[in-house]
Order: C-alpha cells, then sequence, then structure tokens
C-alpha cells in the first residue's frame, strides 16, 4: 500500500522529511508546500535529484490562510507540519477539522495535555492520529529516554540532554542558527517542565548550568530550556521518578543568554521603538541576533546524552545513551535537518501504516521507544549505548 504525505513548510527542516519519506515511506506521493512557491519548487527538485525519481511536488500554500490549508491537507493521507512551532496550535485542529492524520515538529505541550486531547475521541471517530512534538527535542531524545525505561524494570532517573550546534565553537556565542530564531528565543524563556519525586514540576530555565562530558567533543553545558520533555512529565508521572531535558551548548553561551534576558531583550511585552512605533524586545532580538551566527560555511553537529538510572532483576542498573550526528556532504543536509526531520518522518510513516494509535496521542505515546530506536538505526545513525549492572554473586 502506498500513501499521500503533504508537507507544509519548505525551510530547513521540511525537504528532509520529504527526502527520508521518498526513501522509507512507501510513498506513492509527495507534496512540499511552502508560501514561497520558488523555494517549495527548488527544494523538490533537490529532493528528486537525490532520491533518482519523480515523487515530490511543490505547491505554494500560506499557511495563515485557513481555506488553503484544509484545502491542501484534503490531498494527503498523512500532514506534516514544518512551520515555526506558533502556528502548530491552529494547523492541528484544522487537520482534525480536515479528518487527516497530522503531526508537527513543536507544540505547546500544556495546552494540549489539558486542552486540545478533549477533543480525543472526536478524533478516534475519524480514526486519525494528531501527534505533536515529533522533532528532535521533543521528540527522537523523548523515544531515547523511553527506550532506556523498556530495558528496565523499574527506572528511578532520566535525563535527556541534546544540542544542535557548529562544529567548532564560533564567536560571539558559539552557536550557529539552525532553525527559527523565535523558536531559539522561546525555548530559552518561561519554564520547563520536569519530574519531581514523581510529580510534574515547572523550574526555571537558563539558572541550572550543568557540565556535561560527551567523548570527542569534551565539556559542553547544560541548562534547561522550555518544551523539551513534552507531555512525558505527565504521561511517566508515578512511573518515573525524575525525568528532565537540558539544551547543550559551548562553554559561555548561558552566561551572554542570561545576561540578554535579564537585561530584557526576549521580554514579548511591546515597547515604544520611535515615535508611534512599537515592537516586542523578543522580535526585535529576532532580527538582530541572526545575522551575528548565520555561518553558511560552518558546518553543524547535533549531540545527544542520554543518562538513566533504575533497577533490572532487582539490582542497580545504569544506561547512558551517547550519539553525535554531523553535516551530511553527500547529501547537503544538516546534522538538525537530519535529526529533526527524519525522526518527524519516522512518526509520519507510523501514523500512515497504522501502527501508531488513533485519536489525538501525547507523543511519547505513538510508538515504543525500542520501536522507534530500530527505526532510527536503518537511517545509517550510531548510537552508543553504554550498561552498567551491579549483580550480586
Amino acid at each position: 500500500m502506498q500513501f499521500k504525505y503533504a508537507i507544509l513548510g519548505a525551510g530547513m527542516q521540511g525537504p528532509a522529511v520529504a527526502y527520508d519519506l521518498a526513501r522509507f515511506g512507501d510513498a506513492e506521493i509527495i507534496y512540499l508546500a511552502d508560501i514561497d512557491e520558488e523555494r517549495a519548487t527548488q527544494k523538490a527538485e533537490w529532493v528528486n535529484r537525490l532520491v533518482q525519481r519523480e515523487i515530490v511536488y511543490p505547491k505554494r500554500v500560506d499557511a495563515r490562510d485557513d481555506k488553503q490549508v484544509l484545502n491542501y491537507f484534503e490531498q494527503a493521507d498523512v500532514v506534516i507540519s514544518a512551520v515555526p512551532w506558533q502556528m502548530n496550535m491552529r494547523l492541528i485542529q484544522l487537520a482534525l477539522e480536515a479528518k487527516r492524520n497530522y503531526i508537527d515538529m513543536g507544540n505547546d505541550p500544556e495546552w494540549f495535555w489539558h486542552e486540545f486531547r478533549k477533543r480525543d475521541e472526536e478524533a478516534k471517530k475519524a480514526h486519525i492520529a494528531l501527534v505533536p512534538d515529533c522533532g528532535l527535542a521533543p521528540g527522537m531524545v523523548n523515544h531515547l529516554g523511553l527506550y532506556c525505561i523498556e530495558k528496565m524494570d523499574e527506572c528511578d532517573e532520566v535525563h535527556l540532554r541534546c544540542g544542535g550546534l557548529p562544529q567548532r565553537p564560533i564567536p560571539p556565542i558559539g552557536y550557529k542558527l539552525v532553525f527559527n530564531m523565535i523558536g531559539v528565543i522561546s525555548e530559552y524563556m518561561g519554564t520547563a517542565l520536569v519530574l519531581r519525586d514523581g510529580k510534574p514540576h515547572h523550574v526555571p530555565t537558563l539558572d541550572d548550568v550543568e557540565c556535561v562530558y560527551v567523548d570527542d567533543l569534551g565539556t559542553l553545558e547544560a541548562a534547561s530550556t522550555s518544551g523539551g520533555t513534552s507531555t512525558a512529565p505527565y504521561t511517566l508521572a508515578g512511573k518515573v521518578k525524575e525525568y528532565d531535558y537540558k539544551t547543550l551548548r559551548y562553554p559561555g553561551h548561558w552566561a551572554v543568554m542570561r545576561g540578554l534576558r535579564d537585561l530584557g531583550f526576549f521580554d514579548e511585552k511591546p515597547i515604544e521603538f520611535a515615535e508611534g512605533v512599537h515592537i516586542t524586545p523578543r522580535e526585535f532580538s529576532a532580527k538582530v541576533i541572526p545575522p551575528h551566527i548565520d555561518f553558511p560555511e560552518e558546518k553543524d553537529l547535533v549531540v545527544v546524552d542520554v543518562y538513566s538510572t533504575g533497577k533490572k532483576h532487582g539490582e542497580p542498573y545504569v544506561i547512558r545513551l551517547q550519539f553525535i550526528d554531523y553535516h551530511d556532504d553527500e547529501t547537503g543536509f544538516t546534522a538538525m535537518e537530519r535529526c529533526t526531520g527524519f525522526s518527524a518522518s519516522i512518526i509520519a510513516i507510523g501514523t500512515a501504516k497504522g501502527t501508531v494509535p488513533r485519536g489525538i496521542v501525547p507523543y511519547e505515546q505513538s510508538m515504543s521507544g525500542h520501536a522507534f530506536v530500530a527505526e532510527w538505526l536503518k537511517r545509517g545513525f550510531k548510537l552508543r549505548e553504554t550498561v552498567s549492572q551491579l549483580v550480586h554473586m
């Protein structure tokens, strides 16, 4: 059986989704839509060259226009949103209206858990699956956490660490922009949802910096950012004692970001920028910062470190997973595009084939950790797994 896929957004991640669907998704056709039709056309042609067949077709769709979006969604079996996360609360509701399977790479976990799930029966009656947060973090890292949990009889702690970085720390902040700047700032603000003593809890972002040593990269710094746990602290409450996520950066990055935050550069309250002109500091920063951290000649990497403890056969059990992916010279995809886009594609394919449950599905309930990792490894990724188990003789 073959499937029709519709991707909304032809920027950084959408083409990577299309490429993976073309390789693994039993695709009859893949639509790639963007408000910029020329960009959609160029990216579709690029993917078609890579897979050596005509399978991806460009379209012009304005994601802000509900009518255009609904018409586009109705052409596919599965819709994948690759637009900025702030648009996805509206898009997932439109997918439900259109009765189409839908996944995205970032949503609002609190809204999804407390509000949108109330429409679960509506989605089940339509026999569709709507799954948010199917990217890298949230996304792939959460499935690595599930993989660790599934290997234990009891799990006490899961600590997820992940970062998208340039392959070398470049001034001024040791960072290369690899996705939407507003999205980056949003993750740095507010609070992060975690599990503490088996109960959901919110902690401040940026303030709890820790050092993490990663083979081949050395010492990195990790700080809490928002959204990385998705809804897992709710679904795992009472089953796991500690569950958290922190973003990895080169040393020094977080000190600069805290300074900008404390000076008000990430605030959302509009200020009078000039006479009669109002702008939010966040919007201003999102315009000013990117040119200074856009290094097209610098290749990127994605690093993941997962540390989990618990018990197996009554004995202490520790699992550590480490993963580094680099810009792929052969295809031209960045590490961030591969890790985000391919992760989303895995869930999209599971949705198309019916292995993902129907209804409004929290990401961590879309498939088992072992099932996801098996698919992940088929893409040629390497996962370093270290297990420490103490057994009394």
